[in-house]
Parts: C-alpha cells; sequence; structure tokens
C-alpha cells in the first residue's frame, strides 16, 4: 500500500511533460515559418531588383542616341527625361525604401539598385553592362 502511495500523479507529470515538448514543438514550427516568409519576401525583392536593373539596361540598348540622360544620383535623375523618371518611379513602387544610382562612363553602365525592409539590414544589387551598337 505504501507504494502505490509514492506513486500517485505520476501520470500527470508525464502529461505535462508531453504537453511541454509538443508546445515546444509547435513553437519552432512558428519560428520556421516566420524565418521561411523572411527569406522568400528578399528573394521576391532581389528578383524584382533584377527585373528593375535588365529593363533599364533594355531601355538604353533601345535608346541610345541619350543614354547619359539616364544617369541617376542621389536617388534623382541628373537630367530631365521622362524615361529615366519613369524607370525611377518603378523602382520607388516595388522596391520598399528603394533607391537608384546610375553611373554612366561612355558606353559602360553600373547600376546599383537599393532596398531596406523594415528591422532589417539594407539589401543592394549592382550590375555592370556595357551597352554596345
Amino acid at each position: 500500500m505504501k507504494n502505490r502511495k509514492q506513486q500517485r500523479g505520476i501520470a500527470l507529470i508525464e502529461v505535462l511533460v508531453a504537453v511541454l515538448l509538443f508546445a515546444l514543438g509547435i513553437l519552432a514550427l512558428v519560428g520556421l515559418q516566420a524565418s521561411m516568409n523572411k527569406n522568400v519576401t528578399q528573394a521576391k525583392l532581389r528578383g524584382e531588383a533584377s527585373f528593375l536593373a535588365n529593363e533599364l539596361i533594355g531601355r538604353m540598348w533601345v535608346d541610345q542616341a541619350t543614354l547619359s540622360n539616364y544617369a541617376i544620383t542621389g536617388g534623382v535623375c541628373t537630367a530631365e527625361y521622362a524615361n529615366c523618371a519613369k524607370w525611377l518611379t518603378s523602382v520607388n513602387n516595388v522596391l520598399p525604401s528603394g533607391n537608384a544610382e546610375v553611373v554612366i562612363t561612355g558606353r559602360a553602365v553600373d547600376i546599383t539598385l537599393s532596398w531596406t525592409l523594415p528591422g532589417e539590414a539594407p539589401s543592394r544589387l549592382q550590375l555592370g553592362a556595357n551597352i554596345n551598337e
């Protein structure tokens, strides 16, 4: 009879340990989901930035006569040119806190796009190209 009294409540402890392990597993899954969402968002923005940079190179290639009008410094087109302003508006609309720098040296073009997600470190994409006839 004495052994029976000492073991009373052991099932409750087992249930509490099982619930604790289950809760830790659920928390781990929630953390994994949050990490996955962040990585998917960053990948999407990298793809968007790459598309925007390639779009600008395509515009420059078609419009080689006014190549110097596509230069962007400090997030502003250096010349008042509609194609440059339209592309820069796309950058600001697509990338959160988006910024663009475009340096043109002869036919060599260097494009730098940067963006920042809230609470994250800034991200950047750099692309260089030669616009040849």
